[in-house]
């Protein structure tokens, strides 16, 4: 679900129609450096030579940042430590200075001094292109990392500008072939692959993958059965409210959003041989007390924005929501085992509770309460794991360099519509350096694949993990109109990503059916298996699953592949006709590697009629709090009888 107040926060953040600067600048072959007004062309000697000097000076300075940097927060912590800090110190503390070069920004440069240097002793053409080619996508990224997430000002009179254009972002209108398809003498350029790359891979069997476990794992990580200890606040631009946490030697980032569709999102573009980020749900995380979870729960960078009238600046707003960070506790535990309620912790934690953000004051915590503390039990959350061989240099654009051209690229736009994923901001994509078997590689990451199952177009009505909004069909077949008519093409429907989105756009329909021969290639098993990984509760996996398997056989059909490959549901669906009630009939299950039986949590909904009910937004911490049971997975012996009888 999309965080409150993020419906609004979008229109005006992600709707940066002028978008990125001009990648290149005198001439088709030279660079513009990051941080800099300087260019230099990575095809030529002389050229990586001034990328070197560059490198080494913006390297010297960075260092040079870093230790005034460390010098002013140990400054900071020599009068407090964190729990007494004011809000402002925090703030300064946890922020980097205008024109910091970040350690994103001094891995970017190293990489590109060492990638120069290498290309300086390459002598053959292809070696050099390939350099000058990752030269160009770092220096991308890392200008990226200095984008606003929203437009530095905005006229009086733009927002309903913004809103038709938040409105209207389509998909599928591509005409052009992909440039990088492997060579191959077929007459249906679909059915190639491209070349390979570092956004995508070919996976060696997508029905054999586990989905439960997901991203090669045999195991899920023990998330919820450790005492976690907080690390640090989370300090991005992105809007949902997350934190650090640390817990013997292994090291988390939480976020109190999109709990569900992200895991499950993850898994299937993972399937599929995109590159993604592990995550988990977890029902609770069980927290050591810190009162520095309350009071840096607001230290993300702040989004400000001019409003002008008549191109004179009339206000500054700052369009990063504020969450309540008792909201996200289920209950505290008292050292002497007592249990108090979420709802309860605030006013007996706070000496005052209905002042604005009563957390900010460290002098209004009871220290006497805080002394009987022993852990806070969070509500759920999705989870991942810092991975010390994957290092991050910046974000990379669906519209940059050579992106929009590429056929897996392209083909990522009907993936994201069949599971309703509309977020494709530049923000929640990375760049980064992976160290494998001692050496190097550049990888594009999707990073945040929350926003998905819901509804995904409309005006101010995007909305994550809501079965009702999530449509049976998402595809129309090329429609002929009579004789002196056009056909119409293949359409792509209730589906438009949250900003305009090049490479999507560009996606033809050759790209799409390479990308429905690969969704094609997934079973009901697996869909069945992420959904239950990903923790959507029993009665979601039955109408999730039904829905997702209708959308793919009515893509089958509209993209004229049910010859290639056989549909899951042949007959005609009636989507009124499902129903469910978790209280009398079994819970979805799926057999595992190794045959373990995994079923869905329990649930408080039901399905009448093909709709859930109650009708609400079913991601809610309230609604999830409520929940009992077991966390996955549980053995064959506590499935109910009728689903351990078929499992066998």
């Amino acid at each position: 679900m999309m965080c409150k107040g993020m419906v609004v926060l979008t229109v005006v953040m992600l709707l940066n129609c002028g978008n990125q600067a001009s990648e290149c600048k005198g001439g088709a072959n030279r660079l513009r450096l990051p941080q800099m007004d300087l260019t230099a062309d990575p095809n030529r000697d002389h050229g990586l030579r001034e990328i070197i000097r560059a490198a080494d000076g913006m390297i010297a300075q960075s260092e040079d940042q870093e230790r005034a940097l460390r010098e002013h927060r140990s400054e900071l912590l020599s009068t407090n430590r964190f729990a007494e800090m004011s809000y402002t110190e925090l703030k300064s503390y946890f922020s980097e200075p205008r024109h910091f070069t970040s350690d994103k920004d001094r891995r970017g440069w190293k990489e590109l001094r060492r990638l120069a240097a290498e290309a300086l002793q390459a002598s053959d053409f292809e070696t050099v292109q390939d350099y000058s080619w990752k030269i160009r996508e770092i220096a991308a990224a890392m200008r990226n990392n200095h984008r606003s997430p929203s437009p530095p000002h905005m006229d009086m009179l733009q927002p309903p500008l913004y809103c038709l254009d938040y409105a209207r972002n389509p998909i599928g209108k591509g005409e052009r072939p992909a440039y990088n398809l492997e060579r191959g003498s077929v007459s249906d350029i679909s059915l190639l692959d491209p070349r390979p790359s570092t956004f995508w891979s070919r996976p060696a069997s997508v029905p054999s993958l586990d989905l439960y476990h997901g991203f090669g794992r045999t195991n899920l990580p023990d998330y919820e059965g450790r005492m976690w200890r907080y690390a640090g606040p989370k300090t991005s631009y992105g809007g949902c409210p997350g934190f650090e946490a640390e817990s013997g030697g292994v090291k988390i980032k939480v976020k109190f959003a999109e709990t569900t569709s992200e895991p499950f999102t993850a898994r299937i573009f993972w399937a599929l041989g995109y590159h993604v980020e592990p995550t988990d749900y977890v029902h609770s995380l069980r927290l050591k007390y810190d009162r520095r979870f309350f009071r840096e729960f607001h230290l993300r960078k702040d989004v400000q924005m001019k409003i002008r009238a008549l191109f004179i600046p009339v206000h500054v707003v700052n369009l990063q929501e504020r969450h309540d960070p008792f909201v996200f506790i289920h209950e505290a535990i008292l050292k002497n085992g007592q249990r108090i309620p979420g709802p309860e912790l605030k006013a007996r934690l706070l000496l005052n509770p209905e002042v604005e953000h009563p957390e900010d004051f460290p002098e209004n915590f009871q220290t006497d309460f805080e002394a009987e503390l022993d852990s806070l039990i969070t509500t759920p959350a999705n989870v991942q794991t810092r991975e010390e061989n994957i290092k991050s240099i910046g974000p990379w654009d669906f519209q940059g360099l050579d992106h929009a051209e590429r056929r897996e690229v392209r083909a990522a736009g009907l993936l994201g519509a069949w599971v309703g994923w509309f977020d494709s901001r530049f923000e929640n994509t990375r760049l980064k350096i992976v160290r494998v078997n001692g050496g190097r590689e550049l990888r594009h990451y999707f990073t945040d694949l929350g926003g998905g199952l819901g509804k995904a177009s409309g005006v101010l009505s995007r909305h994550c993990e809501c079965p009702n909004d999530f449509g049976w069909r998402f595809t129309r077949p090329p429609k002929p109109q009579g004789r002196g008519k056009m056909t119409i093409p293949f359409r792509i429907l209730d589906y438009q990503p949250i900003e305009d989105t090049e490479a999507f756009r560009q996606m033809t329909y050759d790209d799409a059916r390479w990308m429905g021969r690969l969704i094609g290639q997934m079973t009901e098993l697996q869909i069945v298996q992420a959904l239950i990984g990903a923790g959507f509760d029993c009665t979601e996996v039955k109408i999730f699953a039904e829905k997702l398997l209708s959308r793919r056989d009515w893509m089958i059909r509209d993209l004229d592949l049910k010859e290639e490959i056989g549909l899951l549901r042949p007959g005609q669906i009636n989507t009124s006709g499902l129903s469910y009630d978790p209280s009398a009939e079994p819970p979805p299950y799926a057999r595992v590697a190794g045959g373990q039986i995994v079923t869905a949590r329990n649930s408080e909904l039901v399905i009448q009629h093909g709709q859930v009910v109650p009708e609400l937004h079913t991601r809610t911490s309230q609604q999830r709090a409520r929940l009992a049971g077991p966390t996955l997975p549980c053995p064959l012996h506590d499935l109910h009888p009728a689903a351990a009888a078929s499992a066998r």
